[in-house]
């Protein structure tokens, strides 16, 4: 329980004097998180970012746990959520590309899909998908470089499970509805019906994605970066996307290596098995898309690959690094 918030702690009045530090702080953040999501051809509805308030921020520091110690002792930097952020998405199913992006742009603290474990546990409810995460230290993303070591909370809905929490919790609020079994039954009801809707939106989503496909899988379709990234979407799943810039730059690498046509592509890609170059590799992190087909060519095309791709973009070391990586790929699995 927490105690009645009073006088304002000397803690809270100093972080209430830094509250406009915080606020820039999560405009940069917003701003970068929207950027990443572009980049990466993530759709979304809306990134919205707050900072508590000092009255927030004092009634959760004054809370305590059944023992009747403080959950949070040491004061406002304890807190990881002084800034929070949400992103609202259309597709269940890209909570989790969405969540690969960012904890690989921000170091992630934690990571707890409260969706999940509702479901699991036969609860109803969306409380979505929270990141805990902070602005690393060194090669922090770009604008947030004066914020290095500023950690945020993030969280994951869709605009359903969204609409849904934003409702109970302002039902919540009011106080009425803990002890109303009508209203709870209400929400139950309602929290059944929206989690078949997302599935729809997701059914929906499934549906187009194999129809653009199909419409760009003709044995004459020339590869262009959106039928490229829906071929490997249908071919590597598993995988999440790159930066929508790396789709067009890896056209040219393919069509300087001979696959002008989806089709082609498609069958070449199709008698690779991914895994072996994966383990050859060790990525310590999941490795995007046009990553795992660049690896490919480079492990089936070996020397040739590094002549004919060294100079396409802007990375002056590409042919250092396409050398490595072969020595790695061929002493993975020799």
């Amino acid at each position: 329980m927490a105690e009645p918030i009073g006088e304002i702690s000397p803690d809270i009045a100093a972080f209430a004097n830094r509250r406009p530090e915080y606020e820039a702080a999560a405009e940069a953040i917003r701003q970068c998180i929207v950027a990443r999501l572009r980049d990466d051809g993530l759709n979304h509805h809306d990134v919205r970012a707050r900072v508590k308030t000092p009255q927030s921020a004092q009634e959760k520091l004054s809370r305590r746990d059944k023992a009747g110690q403080l959950r949070y002792p040491g004061g406002p930097s304890r807190l990881d959520d002084l800034i929070g952020v949400r992103v609202i998405l259309f597709v269940e199913t890209d909570i989790n590309a969405v969540a690969i992006a960012l904890t690989s742009q921000f170091i992630c603290l934690d990571d707890e899909d409260k969706t999940a474990v509702n479901r699991k546990s036969g609860g109803i409810g969306y409380a979505g998908r929270h990141l805990t995460l902070e602005v690393p230290a060194e090669n922090p993303p770009v604008g947030c470089e004066s914020y290095r070591g500023q950690r945020f909370e993030v969280q994951l809905r869709t605009v359903l499970q969204h609409a849904w929490a934003e409702f109970e919790h302002d039902i919540r609020f009011k106080g009425t509805h803990v002890d109303n079994a009508e209203i709870s039954r209400a929400f139950t009801m309602a929290s059944t019906l929206i989690e078949l809707a997302d599935q729809q939106f997701v059914n929906i989503s499934d549906i187009l994605k194999r129809i653009q496909s199909q419409s760009a899988a003709g044995d004459s379709a020339l590869i262009e970066a959106d039928s490229l990234q829906l071929l490997l979407d249908r071919v590597f799943p598993a995988y999440p996307h790159s930066k929508a810039g790396q789709y067009h730059w890896l056209v040219k690498v393919l069509a300087v290596n001979g696959f002008a046509s989806v089709a082609s592509l498609e069958t070449w890609l199709v008698d690779i098995d991914a895994r072996t170059v994966a383990q050859a590799m060790g990525y310590r992190f999941m490795p995007g898309q046009v990553r795992v087909v660049d690896d490919l060519l480079l492990k089936t095309l070996g020397e040739d690959y590094i002549d004919s791709s060294k100079n396409i973009g802007s990375d002056f070391n590409r042919e250092a690094k396409l050398r490595f990586r072969l020595r790695r790929l061929r002493s993975g699995s020799s």
